[in-house]
C-alpha cells in the first residue's frame, strides 16, 4: 500500500497505480484534462458525433439517469443540443425524498423516461449474497445497470447511449482506459463496480442461471451489430464534480443541506444504499468518499496535499447508522450481523492491530506522521 505524492490516494484503491515518480492514474488524468486536452476542440467534435445519430429513430439517444448532478446535466446538454433523449432509471432499493425530488426535476427538464424496477425477491436474495461474499452492497444495482440499460437501446433500437464521466480519466486507470471514448465490456470489467464479476458468475442452487437473465449483458457483438455507440460525454466535455453540480443546481438540482458523504452536500443525496457502498470502502481499501473528494480538490488545484493532511487530523466522519439500519432491514439481517460481515471483509493487507488491539493503517501512519479515528 502505497501513497501518491501528489494527492493522498493509495494504491489499495481499485484502478490506482502510481508512475515512476509515484504520482497516481487520477492526477496524470487531471494534469492531461488541464494541460494537454484541446476542450474546444473535443466540443466540436461532439456536436459531429451527435448529428451522426440525430433523427435516427424514435429517440436519439438514451441516457442513464439517477436524478443526481451528472445525470441532470447529461440531460440538460442533450436537450440544449436538439437531441431527443429517452431517460432510463434503474430504481434504487431506498430513493431519497430528495432523490425522488430531483429525479422529477430531471424529467421535467423535458424528457420521455423509464424507472425500471427490479424484482425485489430476486434482487434481495442476489445482493445479501454478493455482499456476504464480496463486501460489495452496489455490485448486484451496477450489475442490473450495465444489463438494462443497453439491453434498453438494443429493444428501442437507440444507437447512442450517453454516458457521464470515464471514471478512468477522473479517478485513475492506465492510459489506454483513460484515453476511452466510448465505453466497452473491458471497460465495464475494469471499472463498473461488479468486482470483475458477470451475472453468470453468481449462478448456483440459489440463484439459477434462468432467473438471472435481467442481469445478464448481451454479447458484445449484438451491440456492434446492432450500430450502437456507448458515449463517455465526460470525454468531450470537461467534467469536474463541485462545477456539474453548480450547473445542475442551476436548472433545479437540490443540494443536501449538509454533507451526507465526504465533503459536498451535492454527493450521494439519492441513494441510502450508496451512502453503505462507500462506507465499505473503509475495510476494503482504507479510504472512504472524503479520500476522492480531496484528491479531486488537490487535483483541480483547490487545495494542497498538505492541506488537506491537515483537513484528515481535523475531521472525522460519522459512521452512517441510519443508512446501514436501511440496507440492513432489505437484507433482512439485524446490524449486528452486518458489521460481523463488513469486518470479514476487512483488507489484512493493509489493516493492524496495535498494542491496545485497535486497528490502525501502519501504511497510513508512515506515510502521513499520524493516525486517528476517521469514522466514529
Amino acid at each position: 500500500m502505497k501513497y501518491c505524492k501528489k494527492c493522498i490516494m493509495p494504491t489499495s484503491r481499485p484502478g490506482i497505480t502510481l508512475n515512476e515518480d509515484g504520482i497516481c492514474g487520477g492526477c496524470l488524468g487531471s494534469k492531461e484534462k488541464q494541460e494537454e486536452i484541446d476542450w474546444k476542440f473535443r466540443a466540436e467534435e461532439l456536436e459531429k458525433v451527435l448529428d451522426t445519430f440525430r433523427g435516427k429513430g424514435d429517440y436519439d439517444c438514451l441516457i442513464p439517469v439517477s436524478g443526481g448532478k451528472d445525470s441532470t446535466w447529461q440531460v440538460y446538454t442533450m436537450l440544449q443540443k436538439g437531441m431527443k433523449p429517452l431517460a432510463i432509471t434503474i430504481k434504487c432499493q431506498h430513493r431519497t425524498p430528495l432523490g425522488q425530488r430531483n429525479l422529477d426535476n430531471l424529467i421535467n427538464l423535458g424528457v420521455d423516461h423509464i424507472d425500471f424496477t427490479v424484482n425485489p425477491k430476486l434482487d434481495n436474495r442476489f445482493m445479501c449474497k454478493s455482499f456476504r461474499e464480496m463486501g460489495n452492497p452496489s455490485l448486484v444495482e451496477h450489475l442490473i445497470m450495465w444489463s438494462t440499460i443497453i439491453k434498453t437501446a438494443l429493444r428501442f433500437d437507440i444507437k447512442l447511449i450517453v454516458w457521464a464521466e470515464n471514471s478512468a480519466l477522473e479517478y485513475g486507470g492506465d492510459q489506454k482506459d483513460r484515453n476511452k471514448f466510448t465505453m466497452d465490456y473491458d471497460w465495464i470489467k475494469k471499472y463498473g463496480v461488479t468486482n470483475g464479476t458477470l451475472a453468470e458468475d453468481w449462478a448456483d442452487e440459489t440463484l439459477p442461471l434462468s432467473d438471472l437473465t435481467s442481469y445478464m449483458l448481451p454479447k458484445e457483438s449484438e451491440l456492434n451489430d446492432a450500430g450502437i455507440e456507448n458515449l463517455f460525454l465526460g470525454m468531450y466535455l470537461k467534467w469536474e464534480p463541485e462545477d456539474i453540480a453548480k450547473k445542475s443546481q442551476s436548472v433545479g438540482f437540490e443540494w443536501a443541506e449538509n454533507p451526507v458523504l465526504g465533503l459536498h452536500p451535492f454527493v450521494g443525496v439519492d441513494c441510502d444504499f450508496r451512502v453503505v457502498h462507500h462506507f465499505m470502502k473503509w475495510y476494503k481499501f482504507g479510504i472512504t468518499k472524503l479520500w476522492d473528494n480531496l484528491a479531486i480538490e488537490i487535483r483541480e488545484g483547490k487545495m494542497t496535499r498538505d492541506d488537506a493532511i491537515n483537513y484528515l487530523k481535523d475531521t472525522s466522519e460519522p459512521i452512517p447508522i441510519k443508512e446501514i439500519e436501511t440496507f440492513s432491514n432489505y437484507l433482512k439481517i439485524s446490524v449486528d450481523e452486518f458489521f460481523k460481515i463488513a469486518e470479514k471483509h476487512r483488507n489484512l493487507d493493509i489493516w493492524e492491530k496495535d498494542d491496545n488491539q485497535n486497528w490502525y493503517l501502519p501504511q497510513f501512519k508512515k506515510e502521513f506522521g499520524f493516525w486517528k479515528e476517521f469514522l466514529l
